[in-house]
């Protein structure tokens, strides 16, 4: 296990570790992404948890360096059963919403998330899926269309934030809640 996983490792997933400090390393040291980016494969769950978490703090200002790492995140998103690892790449698919060619990928594994993942992972699936209806105006319908029913949800936390979903994606003049944008190259989308 290399010093970044090791930073990364001990404890349980209600802290995040030393995730913020193993994110500013690599943002200083990009050569060390790799390191980090093999958390993703850990056995520990902890270690997993916050690998994703440091992803996504540099996927906000570096989403560079993880675009050409989208099949295995996707194939992660989809796979893996620890909430966090799901919840911070719904978080960082909506970073990556730039990159127009792998939209499509994007909003599916997301779509896949609505149905899979935890209150949280849900969560940031529509806040992704909001963000790329935005940037992509033809697949709001069909994203608002999965969205729309979240509505009557059992969990009250999921049916407020597909309230302020739908009322984004139907009011043109609907700003984005704050802090649902978190990356720098997405500031102003959508009169945020």
């Amino acid at each position: 296990m290399g010093q970044i996983l090791e930073w990364l490792s001990g404890g349980d997933l209600r802290s995040d570790g030393m995730s913020n400090e193993a994110a500013d390393f690599v943002l200083k040291s990009p050569e060390m992404f790799d390191e980090l980016f093999e958390g993703l494969s850990a056995s520990d769950d902890v270690v997993r948890g916050r690998t994703a978490d440091a992803l996504e703090k540099i996927s906000r200002t570096k989403p560079e360096l993880l675009v050409e790492r989208l099949p295995k995140l996707l194939q992660v998103a989809e796979e893996d059963h620890v909430p966090m690892v799901k919840m911070h790449l719904a978080m960082i698919f909506g970073h990556l919403a730039i990159y127009e060619e792998r939209h499509r990928d994007l909003i599916s594994t997301l779509l896949y998330l609505l149905d899979n993942g935890s209150v949280f992972a849900r969560s940031w699936a529509i806040v992704s899926l909001c963000i790329l209806a935005k940037k992509y105006p033809e697949e709001r319908k069909q994203i608002l269309e999965r969205i729309e029913p979240i509505q009557r949800d059992r969990s009250i936390a999921m049916r407020t934030k597909a309230r302020k979903a739908v009322d984004l994606l139907a009011n043109k003049n609907v700003p984005f809640p704050k802090g649902w944008i978190k990356s720098e190259h997405l500031q102003g989308l959508g009169g945020e």
